[in-house]
């Protein structure tokens, strides 16, 4: 029962050590506080993401959404 029983811990550590090794716990955290608008026209996903890092320091994405009949470029980060 004991020698199972250390067995059982061994393995667990090995499993925590080895998720810890490869950094799956980290996390980044969720990009969707709405920063602002940023000037893209006509708004483009890859010139939308750069014009974002360009105005607002701290975004992690860009997207062009629609605003009735209007493309807007909108910038997303990741802090409240």
């Amino acid at each position: 029962m004991a020698k199972t029983f250390s067995s059982i811990c061994f393995t667990t550590l090995l499993l925590v050590v080895l998720l810890i090794s490869a950094e799956i716990p980290k996390s980044k955290g969720n990009c969707d506080h709405f920063l602002g608008e940023a000037p893209v026209y006509p708004c483009k996903e890859k010139a939308c993401k750069s014009v974002c890092k360009q105005y607002y320091n701290q975004a992690c994405k860009g997207e062009c959404e629609y605003h009735g009949r209007e493309v807007h470029c909108h910038c997303y980060g990741d802090y409240y």
